[in-house]
Formats: C-alpha cells, structure tokens, sequence
C-alpha cells in the first residue's frame, strides 16, 4: 500500500518534470513573476511537506535551508535522492524491519521440512515425495538437493536438522539400524522434546505400526501415516496444512 507520503513524493517529481527553473533575469518582454510562478508554487508546497515529514530526516536541514535560498533545482535534487531511499520510503509506509538478536537468529528456520530417509528408499518413494512437497513452493533440506559439492556433510545434515521447521521422516526397514538415520531421528525426538510442539510427522513405508513400536517406542505415540494408503501428492498436500495451521499460529 502507497502512503499519502509516498504519493505527495512522487507527484513533486512528476510536477517538477513540467517545470522550468526559476530565472532572476528575462528579455524585455517577459514577465519575470508569472515564467517563475509555478516553481515557486511548487516550492511552497514543498514547504508543507517538510514541514509534514521531513524535519527529523538526513536531508532535512539542507532541504530548510533551500526552502529559505529559494534553490528549486537542489530541492528537485534532495526529493529525488529521499524516493531512492527504500528504507525511509518503507518507514513511511508504516513497514519497518525487526531486529533479530543474533541468539535468537540461529533459533529461526531456515528450512520448512526436512525428509529423513534411508537411501535405499529414494528411488522406490522418496524422490517423488521430495519432488510432489517441492511443487508447492515450500523450502525443504533434502539431502540430494541441499548439499553441495565441497560441503562438510556431517555438519550440513546435523545443521538441517536444527534449522527444520518439520520433520518428514520415511521409516521403512531400510532405516532401520543406518547410523544417520538414526542419528537424524534422535535429533528430532530431542528437539520436539525439548520444545514441546509438534515436529516429528513419521511415514510408515513397507512397515507396519507393530514393527515402528518394536523399534522405535518412543516414535510410535506419535501419529504416522501409511505410505500405501496414500499419494505422494495427497502427502503433499497434507503436510501444506501442517505448515500453514504453523505459521497461523506464530
């Protein structure tokens, strides 16, 4: 939304553009008050608006002074210079920016939903879950896609899973006893744990609730769902909801 501020702003360009600049001299003929009329309307108007906005400005000493000098094309020049001023432009558009304390900074996400999986389990499910969530536009850690050639992977992956908002977790046999897997699994059950709000949203793939509680107790309160029960893009969708009823919330 454009403030009146902004609005006013802008239309003192566009005025000035139709302008001439002021003259203390003119052949015989010409009348000197009214060739100058309309720059010195448009600097009494320019009064009004500092007068509105700009005392408390950078610029707003210099504008005074040029008000009172009767300087019509350094005015032009000090309004042209504040419309590139984003963050004053955005201040006056009732838009300000929040500073985070840089403690509170490594808490914020940097991702929506990490997919822990076992690699063997890529081809057969993951890959099309990861590409069905990715379609919608939400930011995910997936480890095929996220690390980069060079990266220390140990420590990107344990990043991922402290910067996840969610974490989609493909429990299958195939993740059963893999160290990272594991690893991955026991990271999340701390946080959640730890922070008491949802995180963990398990999927049951080629398993059954039987075996997940025989392995993994403590995950088997939580709520999973049957990868044979649903579509990759009906999973999707789903965990859509959870990330929306989450931002809601905040």
């Amino acid at each position: 939304m454009v403030s009146d501020f902004e609005t006013q702003l802008n239309e003192f360009l566009e005025r000035s553009k139709n302008i001439k600049s002021p003259i203390n001299a003119a052949p015989l003929g010409t009348d000197i008050n009214e060739y100058n009329m309309p720059s010195e309307v448009w600097m009494n108007d320019v009064q009004i608006f500092y007068e509105n906005y700009l005392k408390d400005y950078a610029l707003g000493d210099r504008i005074k002074s040029l008000l009172f000098h009767r300087k019509y094309n350094e005015l032009v020049s000090c309004l042209t210079s504040i419309s590139k001023d984003s963050k004053f432009i955005d201040k006056m558009n009732g838009i300000q920016e929040v500073a985070v304390p840089k403690y509170q900074a490594k808490g914020i996400p940097q991702y929506d939903v990490f997919i822990s999986h076992a690699n063997r389990d890529k081809e057969n499910f993951v890959e099309e879950l990861y590409q069905a969530i990715n379609k919608l536009g939400i930011n995910i850690f997936y480890d095929k896609e996220s690390l980069e050639w060079g990266d220390n992977w140990k420590a990107a992956i344990l990043n991922g899973t402290k910067k996840s908002e969610f974490a989609v977790i493909v429990i299958s046999e195939n993740f059963f006893d893999r160290e990272w897997t594991e690893k991955e699994l026991a990271e999340f059950l701390s946080r959640q744990n730890r922070n008491g709000q949802k995180l963990i949203l398990p999927i049951l793939h080629n398993i059954t609730l039987a075996q997940l509680q025989e392995r993994y107790p403590s995950v088997a309160d939580i709520q999973a769902i049957d990868s044979k029960k649903y579509t990759c893009d009906q999973i999707a969708i789903m965990f859509a909801r959870q990330l929306i009823k989450r931002l809601k919330s905040m």
